[in-house]
C-alpha cells in the first residue's frame, strides 16, 4: 500500500479478532504464503430494519427467484465492485473471483502484501492438537473503499466450532430415525413431489455404503446424494472421526424420514468464512435448489466478532428471500454453552431470527409411544438454549413469555424455538463405517425437523420458506415440555407448567402430522 493509502486507513468495524484461546503463537506467516480474502460489500438496506422486526421480515418475504436477485444485484453493486477490483489491482492483489449474488469480490495475495494492504497482524498459532494460521487486533482498510466494505473474511483459520465426539455408542439400543419420527406421529410414506434437502457439512465426510444400508434396514428407498464443494473443500472421510459422525448423522435423520430425498451436501471448512459461502452457496444453487438446509454447526455468540456474523446473516437472510427454511442445532453444551465464564450463552447461527432453532429433550417410551418428555440433560451434556445478547425479540416471539437473560438480564430473541428428540437413550441408530451405533444431540434435531419441513413442502408443492411465524400462531401443535433445566450450576434456564415458551425446548417437541398438515395448508407470504 503506498504511504498515502495507509495514512487514509481507518479501521474496519466490526474486525477485531482477539488472539485464539487456549492457544500461543509460535512463528510467523511466510512473506510469500498466498492468502485468499473474501471482501464483503455493504448492503445499503442492511440497517433499514431490525433483524426479525415485522418490517424486516416483510421486506424479505417479498416474491423474488435466484436469477432476479442475481441480476438485481450484479447491477446495483457493479461500482464498488469496481472500485474494489481497481483498488486491488493497483496495490498488487489479483482479483480471483467475482461474486455478486453474494455480494463479495474474492482477492488473492502474498501474506506480506496482504497484510501491508489490510493492516492484519497474523501469526501462527499451536493450541495443542492443530498449528494454524489466525489474526488478532483490527483491520485496516483505505477510507475510499471504507465505506464499501462489510467484511473482510479468510486471514483466520481458528475453528469456529469444536465437536464434543461420540457420546453412545450401544449397537443393541437406539432407533432408527423413521422409529423416531413414528413416536411424533410424522408420517414416513411415499412423497408427492420429490424433495431436495440441503446439510452444511464444515469437515469430515461419508461412505456411500453407510447411507444406503441405513435406509435399507429402514426399509426405505436410498437417497440421492450429490456433492458440492465450497471452495475447494470436499467428502473427506477419516474413519469414524467425530465430523464423520456428525455427517452421518445429518445425512441417515434426514433419508430415514424422507423416502427417496435427494440431499445436496456441502463440504465446507471449519471456518466463519466457509459456513457463511457455504450457505450462501447452497440457497444460490440453481440446479439442485434445496428448500430446507439443515445446519448442526455453531458456537456461542462470544465467539463471533461483528463481522463474520453479519456475513452469516445476510446469507441466512437470502434464504429468507428465496424461500429457504433453515433448520439449526441449538447446541449441546447447556445453557453455559460450554464455556467456564459463569455466564449465560447461546449458539450462533441457532440464534439468528432468519432461522429456526432446534433444542433437544429426552423421551420415556412404553412400548411405541412416549409416555413423558423433558428438557434433555445428562452428565455434562445437555440442550442449548436461552436469550441472544446479539438479536433483539423477533416479530413472532413478541407473545412468547421470554425471560431476560439470567446474565445481563436484557430482553432478546429466545433460543431455541422447537426441540426434539436427542437423548443418549433411546438415541438415533445410524451406520456408520458399515457398524450400527447410537448418536445423540440437537443435532439429531435439526436435521428431523428440515425433514418435516420438506414433507409438508412435497403436499403443498411450493415451498415455505421461514416457518417459524406459522409455528409461533400455533402452539396447539406442539406436546409442550414441562419438566427438566439445562442449567450449569445456577447458571440457565427451567421449563415450567403452564408456558406456550422456555429457553430449554422452545415451543415444544412435535405432534407431527398435525404439523405438516398445518404447514401444508399455510399461506403465503407468511408475514
Amino acid at each position: 500500500m503506498s504511504a498515502a493509502l495507509r495514512l487514509r486507513a481507518i479501521k474496519l468495524p466490526g474486525s477485531h479478532r482477539a488472539r485464539p484461546e487456549g492457544a500461543h503463537a509460535v512463528g510467523k506467516v511466510a512473506a510469500h504464503e498466498p492468502i485468499i480474502v473474501w471482501v464483503y460489500l455493504k448492503d445499503p438496506a442492511v440497517d433499514e430494519h431490525e433483524p426479525g422486526s415485522a418490517a424486516d421480515l416483510a421486506a424479505l418475504t417479498r416474491p423474488t427467484t435466484r436469477w432476479s436477485l442475481a441480476r438485481q444485484r450484479a447491477a446495483e453493486y457493479a461500482p464498488a465492485i469496481a472500485a474494489i477490483s481497481k483498488f486491488a489491482t493497483e496495490n498488487g492483489l489479483t482479483v480471483r473471483a467475482v461474486q455478486a449474488g453474494r455480494r463479495c469480490i474474492v482477492l488473492k495475495g502474498t501474506a506480506e502484501r496482504m497484510t501491508q494492504v489490510f493492516g492484519a497482524v497474523l501469526h501462527i498459532y499451536d493450541d495443542g492438537e492443530r498449528r494454524f494460521r489466525a489474526r488478532s487486533g483490527s483491520l485496516k482498510v483505505p477510507s475510499s473503499i471504507a465505506r464499501l466494505t462489510r467484511a473482510v473474511l479468510g486471514f483466520d483459520h481458528r475453528l469456529q466450532v469444536r465437536l464434543r465426539g461420540l457420546v453412545s455408542d450401544g449397537a443393541g439400543m437406539g432407533l432408527w430415525p423413521n422409529e423416531v419420527a413414528a413416536l411424533y406421529g410424522i408420517p414416513v410414506a411415499p412423497i408427492v413431489a420429490p424433495q431436495c434437502v440441503g446439510i452444511i457439512a464444515l469437515g469430515g465426510g461419508y461412505l456411500p455404503s453407510d447411507v444406503r444400508e441405513a435406509t435399507v434396514r429402514a426399509g426405505l428407498p436410498p437417497p440421492n446424494v450429490i456433492e458440492r464443494s465450497v471452495d475447494g473443500s470436499t467428502n473427506q472421510y477419516g474413519g469414524g472421526t467425530a465430523q464423520d459422525e456428525e455427517v452421518a448423522l445429518d445425512m441417515q435423520v434426514v433419508a430415514g424420514i424422507v423416502p427417496g430425498v435427494k440431499i445436496v451436501i456441502y463440504f465446507a471448512q471449519n471456518t466463519s468464512a466457509s459456513l457463511a459461502a457455504a450457505i450462501h452457496q447452497a440457497v444460490f444453487d440453481d440446479v439442485n435448489r434445496p428448500h430446507v438446509l439443515s445446519i448442526s454447526w455453531g458456537s456461542a455468540e462470544k465467539f463471533w466478532p461483528p463481522g463474520p456474523r453479519d456475513v452469516v446473516q445476510a446469507a441466512l437472510a437470502d434464504a429468507v428471500r428465496l424461500k429457504v427454511s433453515v433448520t439449526v442445532a441449538s447446541g449441546d453444551l447447556l445453557a453455559t454453552g460450554g464455556l467456564s465464564d459463569g455466564a449465560a450463552h447461546v449458539f450462533f447461527p441457532s440464534s439468528s431470527p432468519y432461522v429456526l432453532g432446534c433444542g433437544g429433550t429426552r423421551i420415556t417410551l412404553q412400548g411405541n409411544a412416549i409416555v413423558s418428555e423433558e428438557v434433555w440433560k445428562e452428565n455434562f451434556t445437555g440442550t442449548g438454549g436461552g436469550i441472544s445478547e446479539v438479536f433483539p425479540i423477533p416479530a413472532f416471539q413478541a407473545n412468547a413469555p421470554l425471560p431476560p437473560s439470567v446474565t445481563t438480564g436484557a430482553r432478546g430473541r429466545g433460543v431455541p424455538d422447537v426441540a426434539a428428540a436427542a437423548a443418549s437413550a433411546p438415541g438415533y441408530r445410524i451406520i456408520l463405517d458399515g457398524n450400527a451405533i447410537v448418536k445423540d444431540g440437537t443435532s439429531a434435531a435439526a436435521p428431523l425437523w428440515a425433514a418435516m419441513i420438506a414433507l409438508a413442502n412435497a403436499r403443498r408443492g411450493v415451498p415455505l420458506g421461514l416457518v417459524s411465524p406459522i409455528l409461533y400462531e400455533n402452539p396447539n401443535l406442539f406436546r409442550s415440555i414441562t419438566e427438566g433445566d439445562n442449567r450449569v450450576g445456577r447458571v440457565g434456564y427451567e421449563a415450567a407448567p403452564g408456558l406456550i415458551w422456555n429457553a430449554c425446548t422452545g415451543l415444544g417437541s412435535p405432534r407431527g402430522g398435525e404439523i405438516i398438515e398445518a404447514l401444508t395448508v399455510a399461506s403465503i407470504p407468511i408475514v
